[in-house]
């Protein structure tokens, strides 16, 4: 029989990386400065795109 740590600890790991998660986009949404969080959002799709299309490239 294979032991393992009970779920309810499987719930606060998630919790905890989701405040952490969160905590570290709202401090990259305040060194962006005054922009709106659309645009904010928008620009970093648009540069996780380009990254993307840059590894596709690379890979063919």
């Amino acid at each position: 029989m294979v032991r393992s740590t009970p779920p309810s600890d499987w719930v606060v790991y998630l919790v905890v990386l989701g405040v952490t998660a969160a905590t570290l986009y709202g401090k990259h949404l305040m060194v962006k400065g005054d922009e709106p969080i659309e645009q904010a959002i928008k620009d970093d799709t648009k540069e996780i795109e380009d990254a993307v299309e840059n590894i596709e490239e690379k890979i063919k």
